[in-house]
């Protein structure tokens, strides 16, 4: 009967202890333009292979 307490107890500190704070996020995501306001954004250079070694 004392392991169901103290395993009860461990889960309720666990709880309290690694619960999150609610925080806004909206006041701090300020907008990032990528080339210029209204332009499109262009695609990713390709990707480069490796250099082939000839045996």
């Amino acid at each position: 009967m004392k392991k169901i307490y103290v395993i009860i107890l461990t889960v309720f500190l666990n709880s309290v202890f690694l619960s999150c704070n609610p925080e806004s996020m909206v006041e701090d995501v300020a907008p990032q333009a990528c080339c210029g306001e209204n332009g499109e954004i262009p695609p990713p250079p390709p990707p480069t292979t490796p250099p082939t070694t000839s045996p």
